[in-house]
């Protein structure tokens, strides 16, 4: 009953909360089970094509979407066990020549939006390190893809990028996609959108109280 509601949002703007960035073309990209973007602009994006959607955010817009690719297609295959030791043997500097559609089932919203997109995951090779090492890299495909495809529709070019959710503390993935997106990319101070909200809940005391 004394329970006072001052202001809502999403995980994924949490998140974006929880980096700390301020800059147009900054951007937040949280890997968990599932892949979202998020990019500050000063330009209102929106493509239901693409799914590209913008949040207002003080002055400027966060633009960006939420592709049904991630973490969980990687535990379809390993556990945590096994995708730390897989880890270890993937040298991040080398493309992979592997190039899969990573969906744990039908389906995807973005950078493209077509519910009947079929997940593509053969041909498997025989060592889980080049298999693990070709998701990863179809995976930071998707989010180059993804971040391109906002400065096609109007939204400034990223120009870092800050990483949350779990796949914040993988370095080969890290460096993998620092090399597809060109411009640096590192793990948020702050990775858990707990984080953010909590920030949110002070700033509405703040205005609202």
């Amino acid at each position: 009953p004394g329970c006072r509601v001052h202001a809502g949002t999403t995980d994924s703007i949490a998140a974006f909360l929880a980096a700390g960035v301020s800059q147009s073309g900054d951007a937040v990209t949280s890997l968990g089970s599932t892949l979202v973007l998020k990019l500050l602009s000063d330009t209102r994006v929106e493509s239901t094509e693409h799914g590209v959607y913008s949040h207002w955010f003080g002055d400027r817009w966060l633009a960006g979407g939420a592709s049904n690719a991630g973490g969980a297609v990687l535990r379809q295959f390993f556990d945590d066990r096994t995708l730390a030791a897989l880890y270890e043997q993937i040298d991040p500097t080398v493309p992979s020549p592997l190039d899969y559609q990573p969906l744990p089932r039908s389906g995807e919203r973005f950078p493209v939006n077509d519910p009947a997109l079929a997940p593509r995951l053969t041909p498997r090779p025989a060592d889980d390190a080049e298999f693990l090492h070709g998701l990863l890299e179809s995976l930071g495909r998707i989010e180059a893809r993804g971040y391109g495809l906002l400065a096609d529709l109007g939204a400034p070019a990223v120009q870092r990028v800050e990483t949350a959710g779990g796949g914040a503390r993988n370095p080969a993935w890290t460096h993998i996609r620092q090399r597809l997106l060109g411009v640096p990319v590192s793990r948020a101070t702050h990775t858990e959108a707990a984080y953010g909200a909590a920030l949110l809940a002070r700033d509405g005391t703040r205005r609202f109280a």
